[in-house]
């Protein structure tokens, strides 16, 4: 038979070392795969992270849309109530101005009642004696008396067409109304 002893356990040795070298291969494929797939499982829970992420991205990418619209909404909203407040504010203004010239009509009417010479002694505004030095004059506005210093202003009034000796406080009062106007 043409089996030689040397031969067969040459074959021996070889398949032995071949087996052995088969064996660490397979050994280093199988820690590799582990390897793997701790790789892919990592990779996953990571994908999943990102899912859930790019999930709660949209929900507020939906409740930022959602707030913008609230936004402009609430925007419109506010410009209209701004515009409906000015438009009142000036009504009001406006109703001011009717009600002080309301009431510069009921003085004007009031302005026939001037203040006595005879009973009158003392400036109004400021208290002093009048005498031949200090001499009286009417404020054609609200017609009481007082003395040259408390009513050196000049005016235009409505019940005059020139302009006309007030007092110091009508003066304040009318420039105030006027500069309204």
């Amino acid at each position: 038979m043409g089996y030689n002893y040397h031969d067969t356990t040459r074959t021996v040795s070889f398949n032995k070392l071949a087996m052995a070298a088969l064996e660490t291969d397979l050994k280093i494929e199988k820690d590799w795969r582990i390897t793997l797939q701790k790789s892919v499982e990592k990779e996953k829970a990571t994908i999943s992270n990102l899912q859930a992420d790019l999930h709660r991205n949209r929900d507020i990418h939906k409740k930022y849309a959602q707030l913008q619209e609230e936004q402009k909404e609430l925007q419109i909203e506010y410009n209209e109530q701004s515009k409906a407040l000015e438009e009142l504010g000036s009504h009001l203004s406006r109703s001011k101005l009717k009600m002080e010239d309301l009431r510069e009509s009921q003085q004007a009417m009031q302005e026939a009642q001037w203040a006595d010479d005879a009973l009158t002694t003392n400036c109004k505004l400021c208290d002093k004696i009048f005498s031949v030095g200090r001499r009286k004059h009417h404020c054609r506005n609200c017609g009481d008396i007082f003395c040259n210093e408390c009513s050196d202003n000049k005016l235009p009034l409505a019940s005059s067409a020139k302009s006309v000796r007030v007092c110091d406080s009508c003066h304040q009062l009318l420039l105030q109304r006027y500069s309204a106007k």
